[in-house]
């Protein structure tokens, strides 16, 4: 049989012998399968396979750790994708924007993590994420109110990237409101000598050329007791946006360049221990990579300037990861225990053009403030300068029951402590890019501390039938302290300026998470679960504006959910699919102050509604057919309440509203076949068509009248993508079209404020066709 991937257009070969299908016939097969596919509403179902890992038993079955154990992956009663990295890395998708939109359940909106949503639940802004992140277990960014990136991890460094779908708080904690994205990286092997180089090359339409090169080795110092992986990489993507603000001035201004590389020490001194010690490092910078002005509401998207041209002043964006991990296993016999210890340093710097943003440096805009810096220049602009310093370190401490005893469990502990800081300096220049004067400065430091103990327990009453109870409970303490650098305009200190100048503030929450999972096996081969599960964000210190409450609650989610998983006619046949209903109350909003400066509040209800499906068949003759279609119906359920702003509404949305970046259909379908040429030469190619559905704008306060703010959105737009590989004893040899059609999608869609001359969308990256050259050894 050959089990397919979350993007449809993977391969993954797995041989499955001794199993085999009883107590249903072919023709009840069938109607099982048709009785699923029903509920999918006028969309291709999704692709059959997903995984939470790859690992296989010595009967080739594939075994999945979504649940942090072993176990067979149409066992799991939790809906989960895994992601191949030598899938992403033949095609060169490399960044979460390349393929989020092609994992069921999953969209987002621009680079950010803030802006990864999970089921629909999501209100965009700078709210803290709703999607949490680890590598290897290791939460990664922060905990508390500190922004950063997604972590985009080059292919070469990882296994896989699983994607577990609706909220996973007992077992992972705070911020997996609406799921979880692992980073799986890849492990040393002790028993034989293997290496991989690669180089690879690209150009996109209309822009310049990227190239990569990438390079591992393993090393089997001791057999099956030490072995060391060492890896790196440097990678070009290729620039495509032009910029004719006079202080760039140049074509293909937004070029990438990511470096980094992992080591990883595999040692088992004794049988019964291993040990796992790993450094990774990235370093990301991007330059120019900004949005594109449209035509203001009401809006075609029809570019002022032209499709990826900017006018914009420079505008760069730089990160770099570390991530120091040491993983110890003991076997104990009738259970393991695990210690993941882990330190992370996460830096982010950018520098944007946010002139449009703040009219009134300018203009005296705002009633009763005049223009800061009147009689400016013209053609003069205001830039903010945003950096991220994060230092965090966790430790998870667990015991797993091993074998398969009626009764399966895992409790552990876990701690985390972060320490941040926020720095944010606001300028304004005049048209030669010289600087005319500072007009706010903000140093914030922060910290947040937190303690679990959780639990998670499986009885078996029948061969057939099993209940999963779990629990977590959470304690945290965080404080946040803004500091301004009092400056010497005094218009400026009057917008800009906070109450309580350098006092620092703290808070407490507790939580506690839980989850129910019945589950009915009608074989090996089929089983049917339903699953009730909760999930929770931090609250925190708020910013000190005035009039804007001292702290923000926690929000939570409740998630009720019906799965099937099986396999069907003679194993040609997968078929993965859910429905669910998430209940969201006590949303964590984002508000603006006239003078745009941000804060959190809680307030209203949402539901979020859907069905998921994933089907794969393999007729034979090398054919591989593969879909994922879900349907998401995410709105408000109340009113979100917001500050009254000069011209404005005092609501940040309306009941029945739809959650933003989330498509009500969104559809993949992959097709790939395998032909062997002789001489142990195979080809193999394949096709993927990639729909994602209309979505909303976010939800924040804005001048802007409420109709104006309901009409924003991005519109549906279609992707097809090629491939091919060729594969010859230890070489591959790869080729893609990314985007054939050149298809104009939009990523996101912006009105900052409301002001109408603001609109701004993100595209998606036009067609980009590359090559790579692998040799294994």
């Amino acid at each position: 049989m050959c089990a397919q991937g979350a993007l449809n257009s993977f391969e993954l070969k797995i041989n499955v012998k001794g199993l085999v299908v009883d107590k249903f016939t072919r023709s009840k097969q069938v109607a099982l399968f048709a009785g699923v596919a029903m509920w999918v509403p006028g969309c291709p179902l999704a692709n059959a396979q997903d995984v939470a890992a790859t690992e296989q038993s010595q009967s080739g079955e594939i075994i999945v750790t979504a649940q942090k154990r072993g176990e067979r992956l149409l066992d799991v009663p939790v809906p989960v994708t895994a992601i191949q990295s030598d899938d992403l890395r033949k095609q060169n998708l490399v960044k979460i924007t390349d393929f989020a939109t092609r994992i069921p359940g999953v969209s987002i909106s621009g680079n950010n993590i803030r802006a990864i949503s999970i089921r629909g639940v999501n209100t965009g802004g700078a709210t803290n994420p709703t999607t949490a992140i680890t590598i290897d277990d290791v939460p990664v960014g922060s905990s508390g109110r500190l922004s950063l990136p997604f972590p985009d991890i080059d292919p070469s460094e990882l296994s896989r990237i699983e994607v577990l779908r609706g909220p996973q708080g007992t077992l992972y904690g705070a911020a997996s409101l609406g799921g979880l994205i692992k980073l799986v990286t890849l492990d040393p092997d002790s028993t034989k000598w293997s290496g991989r180089a690669e180089v690879g090359g690209s150009t996109i339409s209309n822009g310049d050329e990227g190239w990569s090169l990438r390079g591992a080795i393993n090393v089997p110092i001791l057999k099956d007791r030490l072995a060391l992986r060492v890896s790196g990489f440097h990678r070009e993507d290729p620039a495509f946006m032009d910029n004719i603000n006079p202080l760039v001035n140049e074509k293909d201004t937004n070029k990438s360049v990511t470096e980094g590389g992992r080591a990883a020490l595999w040692f088992n001194p004794v049988d019964p221990l291993t040990i796992n010690l790993s450094y990774l490092r990235q370093t990301v910078k991007t330059d120019n990579n900004a949005p594109t002005r449209v035509t203001p509401f009401p809006t075609d998207y029809k570019p002022v300037l032209g499709y990826f041209v900017s006018d914009v002043g420079p505008a760069v964006t730089k990160t770099k990861l570390e991530l120091y991990q040491a993983r110890i296993n003991y076997d104990l016999g009738p259970a393991t225990l695990t210690s993941v210890s882990a330190w992370s340093r996460f830096n982010s710097a950018t520098s944007s053009d946010l002139t449009t943003t703040f009219p009134y440096v300018f203009n005296s805009v705002i009633p009763g403030f005049p223009a800061i810096l009147p009689g400016s220049p013209a053609g003069s602009s205001v830039r903010l300068n945003d950096g991220s310093q994060l230092r965090k370190f966790s430790e998870e401490l667990r015991l797993a029951s091993n074998g398969n005893d009626q009764v399966q469990y895992l409790v552990g502990l876990f701690y985390t402590k972060e320490r941040s800081v926020a720095d944010q300096n606001l300028q304004a220049f005049d048209p030669s890019g010289s600087l005319l004067s500072e007009l706010a400065h903000f140093p914030l430091p922060g910290s947040f501390e937190e303690k679990a103990v959780f639990a998670d327990i499986t009885y078996r009453f029948t061969e057939q039938f099993d209940l999963q109870v779990g629990g977590r409970y959470s304690k945290n303490q965080q404080t946040f302290q803004q500091n301004q650098v009092i400056l010497t305009n005094t218009v400026a200190n009057a917008l800009f300026g906070v109450t309580g100048n350098g006092v620092v503030q703290t808070s407490e929450d507790d939580a506690f998470t839980w989850l129910v999972t019945p589950r009915y096996r009608f074989n090996e081969d089929m089983m049917v679960y339903a699953r009730v599960a909760s999930g929770y964000r931090p609250g925190g210190p708020n910013n000190n504006v005035p009039g804007a409450p001292k702290t923000f609650g926690s929000d939570t989610v409740v998630n009720y959910e019906l799965g099937f998983k099986g396999r069907l006619l003679d194993r040609k046949f997968t078929v993965d699919a859910s429905l669910f209903d998430i209940e969201w109350k006590d949303i964590q909003l984002q508000n603006t102050s006239p003078s745009n400066i941000l804060f959190l509040t809680n307030g209203g209800k949402a539901r979020s509604r859907g069905a998921e499906a994933s089907v794969q068949f393999t007729p034979g003759s090398g054919w591989t057919i593969s879909a994922n279609s879900t349907y998401t119906d995410a709105e408000l359920t109340e009113n979100l309440p917001g500050p009254a702003l000069a011209g404005g509404s005092a609501l940040l949305g309306t009941k029945g509203m739809s959650l933003p970046f989330v498509p009500k259909f969104a559809s993949n379908l992959g097709v790939e076949k395998s032909l062997p040429l002789g001489s142990g030469i195979e080809l193999t190619l394949g096709a993927n068509w990639n729909h994602v559905g209309k979505r909303n704008s976010p939800l924040r306060s804005s001048t802007a009248p409420m109709a104006r703010r309901n009409s924003l959105f991005a519109p549906a737009y279609d992707v097809v993508d090629l491939r091919a590989n060729l594969s010859y004893g230890p070489w591959d040899l790869s080729f893609y079209v990314r985007n054939l059609g050149s298809e104009r999608g939009v990523l996101s869609v912006d009105d900052r404020q409301g002001a109408v001359t603001t609109t701004n969308v993100t595209f998606i990256n036009p067609q980009t066709i590359g090559a790579l050259l692998a040799f294994r050894f």
